[in-house]
């Protein structure tokens, strides 16, 4: 490793000009996974299923009900039971319905441009290249993260009890699990991709499902104020506490700010796309038309998938897109039309009281219902 940095970072000296100490600091993350994670992670394959039935009870109860906890068990539960200094679960609350108001836009946001942008790096997307997680059975696989996204956004749900905490701790737990299988590996380069779902990676999934959803929903004509976006971060900065990453990367959303400085530098840095990720775009564009399937003919499913993929280049852009083989055709520009309906419909909402919070039940209720049949009632088990 060049300098004590995986090969992965990437125009180190521009960085540094332009960023200064925070970039070999952001860097040095890849080198970092989730040691209290990977410590229970660790535990649990080793205690069997009398460890995992403990990790199970200290969700659904706490761990206060837990006899015996091992170590590692009882510094997992600390530190996620450990509300920080800045969490405001009433900013919360606001950040949950602002995001519950983009509804299926927000949830085409969500695939046409914040995960396919997470792809163009090659070397955050090779845990999912090992695992096989998108290339088998990718409908799936994504339904489950947009219920994590649809728990986590709730209101109230990150709060003690609630799926959004629960799913956030077994994905901090899958995560650790992902690290290991992927660092026992003779085929993982962690001089060239880093250590698998490192700490700079999981930030990166954070500004994915934040700043980015923001700035998309924004481009599609949803005004979202400087209280809410405030709030949104807050709650995806709240996420990432529960789920692992670091302090000093999670300082780094207490404003909008400090945020897009922080993803300016991640984008500047990133090493690109390779085969992997045009692979797992493909697959990606694929999910639209097969989630609308079900839900009328099946011109309604072409339409979806070309609406969906032409978005995506519209989001991305052409230099982003053309990396990875996104479609080039009229569909890009069906963003203007959309934006020319949203707009005004916005400029209604905010001037009558009550239509806000109704906008947001409903289309959160929309979210909900789409999920529950895209699974088919087999909820992921996230674990």
């Amino acid at each position: 490793m060049d300098e004590g940095f995986p090969s992965r970072y990437s125009n180190r000296q521009q960085a540094r000009q332009a960023f200064g100490e925070d970039a070999d600091r952001y860097a040095s993350f890849y080198l970092v996974g989730d040691a209290v994670a990977d410590d229970l992670a660790s535990s649990i394959e080793l205690g069997g299923p009398s460890a995992r039935a403990q990790f199970e009870q200290a969700l659904a109860h706490g761990i206060s009900a837990v006899r015996d906890a091992s170590p590692e068990l009882l510094r997992f539960f600390e530190r996620a039971d450990a509300v920080p200094p800045w969490v405001d679960f009433e900013e919360l609350e606001v950040g949950a319905l602002a995001y519950q108001r983009f509804g299926i836009m927000g949830m085409i946001v969500l695939s046409a441009w914040s995960l396919i942008n997470g792809y163009h790096s090659s070397a955050a997307v090779k845990p999912l290249a090992f695992t096989g997680q998108l290339q088998h059975n990718t409908q799936r696989r994504l339904a489950e993260t947009a219920r994590f996204v649809s728990e986590a956004t709730q209101v109230g749900g990150l709060r003690q009890g609630r799926a959004g905490r629960e799913i956030s701790l077994r994905v901090c737990l899958i995560h650790a699990h992902v690290r290991r299988a992927c660092g026992q590996s003779p085929d993982w380069r962690e001089q060239d991709w880093g250590v698998a779902i490192n700490q700079s990676d999981m930030l990166g999934t954070l500004l994915e499902f934040s700043l980015l959803m923001m700035d998309g929903a924004e481009r599609l004509g949803f005004f979202v104020s400087a209280e809410e976006r405030k709030a949104i971060l807050a709650m995806w900065r709240y996420c990432g506490h529960l789920s692992g990453v670091d302090p000093w990367l999670l300082d780094h959303m207490a404003s909008d700010t400090r945020t897009r400085r922080i993803a300016d530098l991640l984008h500047l840095v990133q090493p690109g796309p390779d085969a992997d990720s045009r692979e797992l775009t493909e697959q990606l564009l694929r999910v639209p038309e097969q989630n609308a399937r079900g839900a009328g003919p099946r011109m309604l499913g072409v339409a979806v998938s070309r609406f969906h993929n032409g978005l995506a280049r519209a989001l991305n852009g052409d230099e982003i897109a053309d990396n990875l083989g996104i479609p080039d055709d009229l569909w890009k520009y069906s963003l203007y039309p959309v934006r020319a309906v949203i707009t005004p419909l916005e400029r209604i909402r905010r001037i009558v009281p009550g239509v806000s919070r109704v906008i947001s039940s409903v289309s959160n209720q929309v979210i909900r219902r789409d999920l529950d049949r895209i699974l088919r009632g087999q909820e992921p088990s996230f674990s």
